[in-house]
């Protein structure tokens, strides 16, 4: 009974997909950081808003400052059918990443320059930090955005 019950294990063990899937985080990392980067060339070309919408997830959330956050993609959509804005221009540069599984990060500086009412070039500057979700389809797409305003860059 001992051995048939040895063998049985055997053959269940044996059967089953018991292996670790592969988690491949360099690759990862990679694929996260070249996806925010991805992002901010859409936005040059296509306009923030239609970045936005196109790189988010649809449970995003959007840490606005001085207001509540924008919840989900419907939400996002209705902020930026509201802005009109063509002369300002929002962009950014990742400082560093990193991916494990389905979820990533990617932390870096951007740039935001407008003109102020009299006609003024403005640059405000900051921090920002994304999180991405792997998508069914293996592409990423962002969960949680937000950033805050900062002093210029040490290295700027």
């Amino acid at each position: 009974m001992k051995n048939i019950s040895l063998f049985l294990f055997a053959i269940a063990l044996a059967s089953c997909n018991c292996s670790a899937p592969v988690n491949d985080s360099a690759k990862d990392t990679a694929a996260v950081i070249q996806t925010d980067k991805d992002f901010n060339d859409y936005a040059a070309k296509h306009g923030q808003g239609a970045a936005f919408i196109l790189f988010a997830d649809s449970s995003m959330v959007q840490m606005n400052q001085n207001e509540l956050p924008t919840v989900g993609i419907a939400a996002l959509r209705a902020v930026f059918a509201k802005q009109h804005d063509t002369i300002s221009k929002l962009s950014w540069t990742p400082e560093r990443g990193e991916a494990s599984g389905n979820i990533g990060y990617t932390y870096g500086w951007w740039k935001f320059r407008t003109k102020t009412k009299a006609g003024s070039d403005t640059i405000y500057q900051g921090v920002y930090v994304t999180v991405w979700k792997r998508q069914k389809d293996g592409s990423w797409k962002y969960v949680l955005d937000g950033g805050n305003d900062t002093p210029a860059p040490k290295n700027n």
